[in-house]
């Protein structure tokens, strides 16, 4: 098995050549699920005024620190309010969430503590002083750098650049992927069988799929016969994309093409066939101008397996995730598993749930590598390592998370 690149290898080739895409200025609305390339720092105080963080009453601490206590009502305060009225000793005003805190104020008592009558509030609650007041800068301070270059864009993080005023983000672009599906036995959707050994397609669906959510912009291109003339004119046009994918052609048979036109197209191979099951036959490797191309088995979860592993990672390396690999756990393995060749580090399908304080892993039946409702029924792989025929329930297993 000497002549079989190990999975560490082959992710450090692909990381090393996946180079962050230049940035590009997008409306915040578009930035999501993308990374920032530049710092962001707070226009002002954030909040820029002491404010309520309830609706109730505003009041002066030494008016309220025994209780009952009653003051006379001189005026409301509401959320965007002009009003300029000051807290003198005996008074409240009626405040409500977000609204300014009023001169004189330090505290604000909440109103299912109150009584309001006849032109009076009365206090039954006592509070500590500043009790449900936001105070002006306690979120953030103007100048500070709130946001850092390198951050993944959540809806969260489009709220803060939303509050900060910033429209305009600067962003690693998301990489153009092609992706070309091969076989004389393979079908498109709604294309008509015309012979009993015809296959319908998923590769290039499924994958145009998973590259939009891994952050990528997927070009499905469609399905090309086994001829080596047909395949090598478009293979002539995959160095326009950031990454181009084939699925089949890559393996041993006589008409496994692409290994052999990849060569002929300058592709500087990295490496071919990997030690691992499934997805033995993934190809990698970099064209003049340092875009990539990855051709990957025909086989449905090989070659969704073979994407996780090391497309996955390389568009999210090319959009500037710092951590651009799937997530990986341990988990305790519920149940026995057991597999007729340890030669190679296998990907099994499994499920994922959280219980009692630990993850835990259950592998499913169906593991091999044409079936693809085994992937619909998984939410993660579990590593079964080099050299081991069984795992035992109790066991603690690695995992890696899919979505």
């Amino acid at each position: 098995m000497k002549e079989l690149t190990p999975l560490e290898e082959a992710l450090r080739a692909v990381l090393s050549s996946a180079k962050p895409l230049e940035t590009q200025r997008v409306f915040i609305h578009e930035a999501l699920g993308m990374v920032l390339a530049e710092d962001i720092r707070a226009d002002t105080d954030k909040p820029l005024f002491d404010n309520s963080a309830m609706d109730g009453y505003a009041v002066r601490w030494e008016d309220v620190k025994q209780v009952p206590a009653r003051l006379k009502l001189i005026g409301e305060y509401t959320a965007g309010t002009g009003e300029d009225i000051t807290l003198l000793p005996g008074t409240a005003i009626k405040i409500f969430t977000g609204a300014p805190l009023p001169k004189g104020a330090d505290t604000v008592i909440p109103v299912e503590y109150t009584e309001e009558k006849n032109g009076e509030v009365i206090v039954k609650k006592s509070f500590k002083k500043g009790a449900n007041v936001r105070k002006r800068g306690e979120d953030m301070r103007e100048g500070q750098l709130v946001l850092k270059k390198g951050t993944p864009i959540r809806g969260y993080e489009m709220g803060i650049l939303s509050s900060l005023n910033v429209p305009l983000v600067s962003v690693r672009r998301r990489p153009n992927v092609g992706i070309l599906s091969t076989g004389d036995e393979i079908l498109d959707v709604c294309e008509p069988r015309t012979k009993p050994s015809q296959i319908r397609t998923s590769n290039n669906y499924m994958l145009h799929g998973l590259v939009k959510r891994a952050g990528g912009i997927p070009y499905n291109l469609g399905i090309l016969p086994d001829d080596p003339n047909t395949l090598k004119e478009a293979l002539k046009n995959a160095h326009r994309y950031d990454i181009f994918i084939t699925t089949g052609g890559v393996s041993m048979g006589e008409k496994d093409y692409v290994k052999e036109l990849v060569k002929e197209l300058n592709v500087d191979v990295k490496f071919h066939k990997l030690r691992i099951k499934p997805a033995k036959p993934v190809l990698f490797g970099t064209f003049a101008d340092g875009k990539l191309f990855f051709g990957l088995p025909g086989n449905p979860v090989s070659s969704a397996v073979a994407f996780d592993l090391l497309v996955y990672p390389a568009i999210r390396a090319m959009m500037g995730f710092r951590n651009p690999e799937r997530e990986k756990r341990s988990a305790v393995l519920d149940e026995d598993y057991a597999r007729k060749s340890a030669d190679r580090r296998e990907f099994a399908r499994a499920v994922v749930y959280f219980k009692d304080g630990r993850y835990h892993c259950i592998p499913l039946k169906k593991q091999d590598s044409h079936m693809l409702t085994s992937l619909s029924e998984a939410n993660a792989y579990m590593v079964v390592p080099e050299g081991v025929l069984s795992l035992k329930k109790g066991e603690e297993v690695e995992v890696i998370l899919i979505d």
